[in-house]
């Protein structure tokens, strides 16, 4: 990664570590003691703020911070990279068919996911009446070097409606570039379960063809910045910690 690169995400994580102490002012360690007193016999009083603000983190990470960390990464090698970005276009009225029901059939467990079956399906499907399509990217890299990019960031555990949604997403937007050697992922930031092959969810399992539409932490960053993306972004967190750790004491 590039040094301004660093710099940016650097200022994003303290941004965000600065307006989290804001909110610690909103309690003492005290009122966290008394609302949560069984907390309080297992764990330190850093540990127990931690559990106050862990869905705040969580909720601010899913939402801005991943998405915003992905666009500055992709900066970094790439022109035309987009946030939470509407894309509309038209295709065949029965590709669009194709696309529901290949959803409802994977929703209701009839099928399971086939990247390339899934592919043949909506290619072969007649071309006549065109209707209007649109879906939001979390991530588009319109000049990725294998061909336009479309992910989903999503936390690691999706519900099946999450999956769904994301899958239909890709399958769209696979039909719209269609052409151009189109890339449609969902990606996770974090792999829970650490290796690729302990990973353990069955609504991810149901919806995506997982080794072909699934990228898992490591994966997810380096396809955005390329090989190696993922390792400096570890080194720069950990020289983040600090910091961070400064600013919420």
């Amino acid at each position: 990664m590039k040094e301004k690169t660093k710099e940016e995400i650097r200022r994003l994580v303290l941004d965000f570590a600065r307006k989290l102490s804001i909110k610690k002012r909103d309690f003492t360690i005290e009122e966290l003691k008394k609302a949560f007193p069984f907390h309080a016999l297992f764990f330190t009083d850093d540990a127990i703020i931690a559990f106050k603000l862990q869905r705040s983190i969580v909720t601010t990470l899913g939402m801005k911070i991943y998405p915003q960390i992905a666009r500055i990464i992709a900066k970094d090698k790439y022109e035309k990279v987009y946030i939470d970005y509407p894309i509309e276009k038209e295709i065949p009225e029965e590709k669009a068919n194709v696309i529901e029901r290949i959803i409802t059939n994977l929703r209701q467990g009839r099928v399971k996911p086939n990247f390339e079956r899934e592919e043949a399906e909506i290619r072969k499907a007649i071309e006549g009446k065109l209707v209007k399509r649109r879906i939001i990217a979390d991530i588009f890299i319109e000049d990725h070097e294998d061909g336009p990019l479309f992910m989903e960031v999503k936390s690691p555990r999706p519900n099946l409606d999450v999956c769904a949604e994301s899958k239909k997403k890709m399958l769209y937007f696979r039909a719209f570039f269609e052409d151009k050697s189109p890339q449609a992922f969902i990606g996770f930031p974090y792999n829970p379960f650490v290796y690729r092959d302990k990973y353990e969810h069955n609504f991810v399992f149901r919806i995506f063809d997982f080794n072909k539409e699934v990228l898992l932490g490591e994966e997810m960053w380096d396809k955005l910045g390329g090989e190696g993306t993922f390792a400096e972004l570890l080194d720069l967190l950990e020289e983040l910690k600090k910091e961070v750790k400064k600013i919420l004491r």
